[in-house]
């Protein structure tokens, strides 16, 4: 498994809906989410970057959001959240392959980086490209935040 260790800063400016997950149902509450984006980003004619990004926080939070495109001069509707975070180190790896194998690439990243001496942190989240009709080539790049290391 290939999984690249950033030391450079990678800051996010998205525009989305927030929820707290029970039962541990990511992808239900991370799919409500993101049609409901998705409907008020069209009914707003805003124009995206068109790539969902899946932020999971602590405490059982996540958020689904888009780039805006000249978000500075542009009305962003009151009912979509802001969220602003910075990842000063990180893990990326592309999973290529069905949505419903990402619980499992996360485990096995979070077991792979923990056997490296790293310590995972939040936030950590998905990136997910254009959608495609064969999900076995579906690319979704997980970027999961890394305790930064003592000089």
């Amino acid at each position: 498994m290939e999984i690249e260790i950033v030391g450079e800063p990678i800051r996010f400016t998205l525009y989305g809906l927030s929820s707290t997950v029970e039962n541990r149902c990511y992808g239900e509450v991370g799919l409500r989410l993101m049609n409901e984006m998705w409907t008020i980003v069209k009914e707003a004619n805003l124009a995206t970057t068109g790539v969902n990004h899946w932020v999971y926080f602590a405490e059982d939070r996540m958020f689904v959001g888009v780039e805006v495109r000249n978000a500075e001069q542009s009305t962003i509707p009151e009912s979509l959240e802001p969220c602003e975070f910075e990842l000063n180190r990180h893990s990326k790896h592309v999973h290529v392959g069905p949505y419903h194998e990402l619980p499992q690439k996360w485990q096995a990243l979070s077991a792979e980086l923990a056997a490296r001496g790293e310590s995972v942190t939040m936030p950590s989240l998905e990136v997910y490209g254009h959608s495609c009709e064969d999900e076995s080539k579906a690319e979704t790049t997980i970027l999961m935040g890394l305790k930064s290391r003592e000089a």
